[in-house]
């Protein structure tokens, strides 16, 4: 009996409310004169320092894409990984063009055959500084011929003075 009784006052709510709402809806298709239509609501608010740093990557992602499939040679190709230097278990992301890449990947197999001696970072791109000077052209020259790439690259430099800004404002001088 009580399970009826429940059921029954739960049909007459729904009911109930179904008569209402068919009600509200059928009034609402008028527009009164009084009402205004919001356009648009912008909120501005200033980003976390973790999503400046996202969005970065992201922007740098973009901008090497677009980079990679327009420039005049593969060997141009801007590459980015993720690794973990030793001793620590930081992952960090680091890009670099495929002609240094492949120049460490060539001397450091001379060294294991015991052919070269030791290098350093600075020392492949003391050897590669032709190709630097050939890639820094590459991108001024994309830079000239593609608004939206220096569009891109105009909103990456924005981004990382806004991160600068407020990493300063948050933590001072510590580095």
């Amino acid at each position: 009996m009580r399970n009826t009784l429940t059921t029954a006052v739960i049909l007459l709510l729904a009911l109930a409310s179904f008569n209402v709402s068919s009600q509200e809806t059928e009034s609402s298709d008028e527009v009164t004169p009084s009402a205004k239509l919001i356009e648009e609501i912008s909120v501005i608010g200033q980003r976390t320092l973790s999503r400046l740093h996202l969005r970065i990557t992201e922007k740098e992602d973009e901008i090497y894409a677009f980079f990679n499939a327009n420039n005049s040679s593969d060997r141009m190709d801007i590459i980015c990984t993720r690794r973990r230097p030793t001793g620590t278990n930081i992952l960090l992301r680091e890009c670099e063009p495929r002609f240094i890449k492949n120049l460490r990947v060539e001397k450091t197999r001379d060294q294991r055959l015991g052919i070269g001696v030791g290098f350093t970072q600075g020392d492949l791109v003391g050897l590669s500084a032709q190709d630097f000077e050939n890639l820094e052209n590459e991108m001024l020259s994309l830079m000239s011929t593609n608004l939206e790439f220096s569009d891109a690259l105009a909103e990456l430099v924005d981004l990382s003075e806004n991160y600068e800004a407020q990493r300063e404002a948050l933590f001072g001088d510590e580095q």
